[in-house]
Parts: C-alpha cells; structure tokens; sequence
C-alpha cells in the first residue's frame, strides 16, 4: 500500500482526488486543506509521498515544498496545479520536486497519470533508500579494511585513500588524494611499477600482483605488494582498484637469502666483472642514445610548431643571414610581392627590390644586425611589380640570435597597412571638410531646439552649450562651462564606460538636474574635430513624460493580467470539477437521452476550458516595451514548433522590426493558420517589399487561399473553427507599434498577409 498525504485549499478537489487513487486499492490517502496543516501532520507522520496543490491562501506549494525540504524530509513531492507557466515547473524543480502535473483536460486521464506518477516517484523513492543501505555497508568495509585500498582515475591520480592508508604510511587522510602515487614509489621500482600500471589500464595484466618500495610520510621505504583490477566504466568506481599489504618482513627474509646466495657466487662475480662493466658502459650508451632521440624529436616539434606560425601567419616574415642574404621568405611575403621564395632564396634584399636603396631600409637592417630592434614610418611602396597602385607598409626589424645569444642575422616583419591607411587619409579629407563647414554648424547648433551640449573628448568638460541645455538643467551658462558631463549624470560609471566606448546613443540614461531631480534621457552622441581639439556633441532629450505614461500603461496592464489569471485560475478548477463529476455520471448506468446530455455537456465545458487556456498566452500583451526583432530568426523559432512536412522559404536576410515581444506568436499564428484552413498547402515564404517610405512584409502560401466574402471578416473576433481569436490578437499585437496587416491573396492560389511597418520601424543590419 502507498501512502500519500494530499494537499489543496479545495475540499471537492481533494474529495476527487482521494476518491480515484483509493479506487486503485494501491492507495491511502490522507488530506489537508491548507500548507499549514499539513506541516502539522508531517511532525507526526511519514508518508511515501506528497502530491500538493501551487496557489492556496498563505503558504503556496513551492514555499511548503521548501519548508519539507529544509526540514531534510526527502519524502517525494508531485505539485499538481493549474498553473502551467514555464517559472513556476522551473521554480518547483529547483525547489526539490519529484515532478508537476497541470490540472485541466480529462479529469479520468489526468488522475490515471497522477496515478501512475505517485507509482514511479514511489519505486524510485525505495530503490535509492535501498541503494544508500547498500553504499554504507561498503563503505564501512571498505574503511575499515586493513590493507591499503586505492582507486586511480583515468589521468592516473588517487581519487581515493582507505582510512588504512594513513595508518601504515603515516600520511594525513586524504592528502594523497590528487596526487600520482608513482611519486612514491622508489626511484628504482618506478619504471617497473608505471609499466605494470600501463598494463593494467589496457586490461592486459591477468591480475599478478607486483612487488615494491614505497615511501611513508617519515621518509623511510618499506616493502609491499599490490594487485590492481581495472574497473574503468564501471558504475559507482569507474577506476583502477589498487589493493596494497605491507610485505616487509617478508621481503627483508628474501633478501637475506639473496645475500648469502649473493656470497656464494662472489668469486664468479669477480670473474665476470669485465663483463658486466662493459654490459653497463652499453646500457649507458644506449641510454645516453634515447635521450639524445628524444631531445631531437622535442626539436623537430618546436620547429614544425615555429613553421606552422610562419607559414599561417597574415605579416610577411623575412630572415636575412650575416651576409644579409635571404634565408626565410614567408607565404605572406610571397603573396605580398608576387615572388616565390625559390627565386629570392640566397639573394640580397637590394637584388630583388633595388627601390630598397633610396628609403632608408638598408640602414635599417645594418642597424638591427647591431642588436637594436628598429621600425619604419609608414611607406608607400610598389612591391608587386604586377600591380600599379603602390601599397602602404611598415616594417620592424630585428637581431636574430643563436641559442647562445650571439647575433648571426636580422628577422624582419613586413605589415601590409594600406586599409588602415587610406582610411587615415580619408579621415583628414573629412576633417577638412568640416573645417569648411564650421560657421554653418554654428548657425545648426544655436538654433537647434533640443538642448545641446559640445564637451571636450579627452577631458569631458562643457565648452559649449544652447540655451534649450539651460533651460533643462537649470544651470546658467556660466555656470554650466567648465562642468564635466559625468557631473551632470546620476549615474556617473554608466555615463564614463559609455563616452569611453564611444556609443554613439544612448536610448536610456539618467541625469540630474541643478535641483537635484533625476530625469530619464535619450541621448545622441558625435565626435569630431573642433578648433584643433577632438570634441564631442551631445543631443539630449527629456523622457519624463515619455517614461511617465509608459510605467502607468505596464503597471495597469499588470494588475489586469494578475487579476484575469486569478479568475482563469479558479475558473479551470471548477471545469475540471465538474468534467470530473460529469464522467462519473456518465460512467454509470443512466438512459441513452441522458448520456446523450451528459456528451453535450462534456463538450460544452471542453470548449469552454479551451478558450480560457487559449488567452493564457497573451497575458503579457501590451506589458512589455517594443523592441528591435529579427525577423527571419523569430519567424524561424514559430515555425519549429509544428510538426509537419510544408516547407518554408525566408528571404528576408538580416531585416530587424520594431515590434511587441510577442512578435513570435504573430508568425506562430499565421503557420497554425495556414496548417489549419490551407487546403493544399505544400510551400509557405516569408518576403518584404520596399512601398514608398513602408515595408510591406509577406507572409504567402500555395494553398486554396481566402474567399473575398471572408477576407473583411477573418481579424473578427470569434471567426474559425478552433477559438476564433488567432487572428483577431494577431492584429492587436501588431498595432502596439502601428503595424497593419490584410490579407491580399487571390482565392484558389493561395493566401498572402500583407504586414505593413512603417518608416522607422524597420531596419537591415550587416
């Protein structure tokens, strides 16, 4: 039998719940009305689990399931409500529930799910208890077993050291842990014992056990012997097991025996001591052999390592040898110049550029062969004799040293700088130009009716204002020349990261006034060249009214959402009272005009729960500011949510709208009708055409299209055959921001909404 505890602040709905679990005979149920009572009941009870309702007076489900949980009660919890907003699943996991389960829909199908969740959660709830009984009960034999028991992850570190450890080596517990345990090993056991472990990581070591000198924490070696099991991939170790017994007296005995078998044969020995030292003198050698290998292995990596930098790398590289002759010439520098390396390779720089001679690069190069590191201003040069126009370069050069430091060369970096360039040079003619324009900005500035304000781009002090500046901040003239613009913001950090990005606006940010009244801004910002010093002109525009009527209109929208959500709220909890009660009257025996009543009823009530559902997702209509949407990446989102086989083309490219958040149930809207009514449909697209100042956006399919008859009538509230408001709040979504939108299809080929954004409403992004 299965305990549950049952908790909601509806009786009738805690009488149903109780009612179907209890007709299983799996079930004992026992309710509550309230969070409140039923901590009382928990104080003195256990149960195999809890199912509680979100939304009840005073404590919710998700603060009693914390409460539980604080309380370290494990006991699991299913949240059974009628709130089936993303936040509220998320929040009730992250709390500590075992799972959710929405109200609404058929009352028989949601109970045999709850059903069968209570059975799940309940196996599962047993299985971990038996499972951690289990784990302690290894635990302790594995703690308190006399040898060392260790186990080595996949890099081969200890990930953990029985209690045992401590006691035979002396090492503090756990403080190995992390650490390779060949760093204790006697130096010369260790090759032995790394190749034996090497064995046992690729399960070719038949369990023999090995025999070796360890270190303990005083300093002192003793003899062991281990047998190591590889359990890699293996649940709950997914190591090497190392199994170690101190075998010191043991080994001590062997090695007397050793001694006085070593004494027996001394005199053979002796004999064969030439021998040995010879045989020593080539193990040497070929040690000495190997390291010499892997010492030319290490070059040839670093110089393949040097190489693939030289060749990948977007500057032209040239090495000159003592003689100044070329001994390195980069991919770079051959796509620079037009010249392979083989033709180069050996020769002098002067050879192959003889333009070299007359600026000043050979005395450069001279310089740089006496150790200083050196570079060029900014040269136009024609390396490629293929092509006409010069390029701008510059050039850095080098000593280049051996390993003993000594100079036996120059290394010499070529920069192609022409786009850097020609943008400078553009720059200056645009500089100029606004020299030329001076007096007429002038007459712009002071007559401009926004306020204005030219600061200094290095220190941000005011050198200049308007008189509509003044008469916003409430500073005089005099006033307001010498002060820094970080002065007149209120939030000076924001307003510092932006002047140091150069953002050139900034659609929200707070200022203060001389009266110390904080006001919401959107600014403009421009920098240029002013009288020789780089300045900056700031546009400013009060938003206090603007920000005002907008926080009324979200804050009235708030409380309408919150109150329409309590009503749904309770609304579906008494269909679902009442679907439930009807398919229990209907699962009696009554006469055929009754069940016949019965049916019409049940799909008079589903209708009606549907429509409410339906609204739920245009809660936050209207709450939130418009914001700048990518089109083809929201029509995208709406259009994955389908299951289908119509395919859908976007041309619309990097197009970006001004449009409420709900954008995305705009399109999710137009595909569900299109699924829905397009008799026909294989293809939908998505494209804009350019209508005078407006975009017209698109939205089209090959399907049988709209009737004209039908054409005036579909934005209508209530027409169709699912809600009837698809369309309808469609529509008002797109005229939060002035949106239009009609449809302009021709009936029998398909049916096409025409959205039309107005100027400035719509950009394309690169």
């Amino acid at each position: 039998m299965i305990h549950v505890l049952s908790i909601d602040d509806e009786p009738a709905l805690l009488d149903l719940t109780r009612l179907f679990l209890e007709n299983t005979g799996e079930f004992a149920v026992t309710s509550a009305v309230s969070a409140e009572e039923a901590l009382e009941i928990l104080k003195t009870r256990r149960y195999d689990a809890i199912v509680s309702d979100y939304q009840m007076p005073g404590m919710n489900g998700i603060t009693l399931l914390q409460h539980i949980r604080g309380a370290g009660d494990t006991t699991p919890v299913i949240i059974f409500t009628g709130r089936g907003r993303e936040e509220v699943v998320i929040e009730a996991i992250n709390s500590g529930a075992d799972s959710y389960l929405q109200k609404g829909g058929n009352p028989k199908a949601q109970f045999v799910e709850l059903a069968e969740k209570l059975r799940q959660i309940v196996r599962r709830s047993r299985a971990e208890g038996a499972l951690r009984k289990a784990e302690a009960r290894y635990r302790a034999l594995f703690q308190n077993a006399s040898d060392i028991i260790r186990i080595l992850d996949h890099q081969g570190r200890i990930a953990y050291d029985s209690p045992s450890a401590a006691k035979i080596l002396g090492y503090a517990p756990g403080s190995l842990e992390g650490r390779n345990p060949l760093d204790f090993v006697h130096p010369e056991d260790r090759d032995r014992i790394q190749s034996d472990l090497a064995l046992v990581y690729k399960k070719k070591n038949p369990g023999t056990p090995s025999e070796f000198r360890i270190q303990k924490a005083d300093g002192r070696y003793i003899w062991v012997e281990s047998i190591a099991s590889n359990l890699i991939g293996e649940e709950d170790v997914d190591g090497v097991v190392v199994t170690t017994r101190p075998i010191t007296e043991r080994k001590e005995a062997e090695m007397r025996q050793k001694k006085n078998h070593e004494e027996l044969f001394a005199a053979f020995e002796q004999l064969t001591a030439t021998e040995e030292e010879l045989r020593q003198n080539y193990n040497e050698l070929a040690a000495s052999e190997q390291r010499r290998m892997e010492t030319d292995r290490m070059v040839r990596a670093s110089e393949t390592f040097l190489k693939n930098i030289i060749t990948d790398v977007s500057e032209g590289i040239v090495a000159l040898d003592s003689s100044l002759r070329i001994t390195l010439w980069n991919p770079f520098m051959e796509t620079l110049t037009g010249i392979p390396s083989l033709r180069v390779m050996g020769k002098r720089l002067d050879e192959i550029f003889p333009q070299s001679k007359n600026t000043g690069i050979l005395a450069m190069i001279e310089q740089a062969r006496t150790g200083e590191t050196v570079e060029t201003a900014d040269l136009p040069v024609l390396l490629n004799a293929k092509k006409e126009t010069p390029i701008w370069v510059r050039g850095i050069a080098s000593p280049l040293k051996d390993h003993e430091g000594s100079i036996t060369g120059v290394i010499g970096v070529v920069q192609d700088i022409t786009a850097r360039k020609r943008a400078e040079l553009a720059l200056q003619e645009a500089t100029r130009e606004l020299h030329e324009s001076e007096e007429k900005y002038r007459t712009v500035f002071e007559a401009k009716n926004d306020p204005l304000l030219l600061a200094d781009a290095e220190t941000r002090r005011i050198i200049d204002l308007n008189q509509a500046a003044e008469d916003l901040y409430g500073y005089s003239r005099s006033e307001m020349l010498g002060m820094t613009l970080l002065e007149l913001s209120a939030e000076p950090e924001k307003t510092k990261e932006v002047l140091d990005q150069r953002v050139p606006r900034v659609a929200l940010r707070y200022h203060r006034k001389k009266d110390g009244l904080v006001f919401p801004a959107d600014i403009a910002l421009a920098w240029f060249s002013f009288k020789e010093r780089s300045v900056l002109i700031l546009s400013i525009r009060d938003l206090t009214g603007v920000q005002q009527i907008g926080d009324a209109l979200r804050i009235a929208n708030v409380k309408l959402n919150l109150l329409i959500g309590v009503t749904r709220h309770d609304v579906l909890n008494s269909l679902t009272l009442l679907l439930a009660y009807n398919g229990f009257l209907r699962d009696r025996e009554v006469d055929d005009p009754t069940r016949d009543l019965l049916e019409k009823q049940e799909k008079a009530l589903l209708a009606i729960r549907s429509q409410i559902e339906f609204t739920r997702t245009y809660d936050d209509l209207g709450i939130k500011a418009p914001v700048w949407q990518h089109v083809g990446n929201t029509a995208v989102r709406a259009y994955a949510q389908f299951i289908h086989t119509i395919s859908f083309t976007c041309e619309t490219g990097d197009l970006e709208i001004y449009a409420d958040p709900m954008l995305e149930k705009v399109f999710y809207n137009l595909f569900d009708n299109a699924f829905r009514y397009g008799e026909g449909v294989t293809r939908i697209r998505l494209y804009g055409e350019v209508d005078g100042t407006d975009l017209l956006l698109f939205f089209e399919d090959n399907g049988i299209g709209i009737a004209d008859s039908q054409k005036s009538r579909i934005f209508s509230r209530g027409i169709g055959k699912n809600t009837g408001l698809g369309l309808f709040l469609t529509r008002e979504i797109l005229a939060i921001t002035r949106i239009g939108i009609a449809e302009t299809g021709e009936y029998r080929k398909g049916a096409r909404f025409a959205l039309r954004v107005p100027r400035g409403a719509y950009r394309l992004m690169k």
